[in-house]
């Protein structure tokens, strides 16, 4: 790894630990690769700086996704997230079950599809 690059990472994650207060196992594996952890982060920067959502609609369409993937690490990062963004339970728990509720019905469909082939 070069030294600019050595530079570059850190100040990537010291900016991702300054967001979720730690640095999410994501950032920890790609630092490794120095290219694709500065790749990603830019990528997310980008979405997570846009002005077309606020920051707590942002976690909370994350903590759907996380639950519908089943990501516990991403889940427990963007439940973090969105406390520091304001977020109450109720919205937490909404968030959960909607995710929740699209992977099933993608499931059941698929299935479904399946089936009657």
């Amino acid at each position: 790894m070069h030294e600019e690059d050595d530079t570059e990472v850190r100040t990537i994650l010291e900016r991702v630990a300054s967001y979720y207060g730690f640095v999410p196992r994501i950032y920890q594996e790609l630092r490794h690769n120095p290219a694709a952890l500065k790749t990603f982060f830019y990528k997310n920067e980008q979405l997570v700086t846009d002005k077309a959502l606020t920051g707590l609609a942002k976690e909370l369409i994350a903590i759907g996704a996380a639950a519908a993937l089943g990501s516990e690490h991403c889940l427990s990062t963007h439940i973090e997230g969105a406390k520091r963004q304001g977020a109450v339970d109720d919205q937490i728990f909404l968030a959960i079950l909607l995710g929740a509720s699209v992977a099933e019905t993608t499931a059941l469909s698929k299935s479904l599809r399946v089936w009657q082939r």
